[in-house]
């Protein structure tokens, strides 16, 4: 069975092991706020429902080198919307980024992601599929930044989580 938790931390082990002889400045870690478009379909029920929960989520990941990046995230709903709820949403991204400027740089995302989705008075089941996304980083600094991104976190047959995003990170 799928472990959201023992494949996270796994991630983020095999992120340390590789770059454990590399700069430290190179990781970085953000909060982000989502409003996003689910729709969800409960196993027990042929309807669905749609809402637009708002999300909150915290982010870690490491570059590489300037063009590439591996990032983990994890988050909650901040807020549900028509029933709907995001108990859980964690991805796994990698993260091809496209440098414009010294402070700004245009990026594609693309991973896995796992979400644990709720319908209110009907139930909740855990839910799992690819992400995409494409975005925008602008530097304030070497170690502060902006992002504005556009992402699919989720798409199977009985979930899609897809949304606009904000983020600050800060990178160590």
């Amino acid at each position: 069975m799928f472990s959201f938790k023992r494949t996270f931390l796994l991630i983020l082990t095999v992120i340390c092991c590789l770059s454990s002889h590399l700069a430290f400045a190179d990781y970085y870690a953000g909060t982000l706020f989502s409003y996003t478009s689910s729709e969800y379909t409960h196993s027990s029920l042929n309807s669905s429902s749609e809402g637009s929960p708002l999300l909150l989520q915290a982010q870690l990941g490491y570059y590489f080198n300037d063009y590439l990046a591996l990032e983990g995230r994890y988050g909650v709903s901040a807020k549900r919307s028509d029933g709907i709820s995001i108990d859980r949403l964690g991805s796994v991204l990698v993260k091809g980024n496209l440098p414009v400027s010294k402070r700004i740089a245009m990026y594609a995302l693309a991973g896995f992601s796992s979400a644990k989705l709720e319908q209110q008075n009907i139930g909740s089941s855990s839910e799992s599929g690819t992400s995409f996304g494409l975005g925008m980083h602008y530097a304030f600094d070497k170690r502060t930044a902006i992002t504005l991104e556009c992402l699919s976190s989720l798409k199977n047959d009985s979930a899609k989580i897809g949304g606009l995003s904000v983020a600050y990170q800060y990178r160590f």
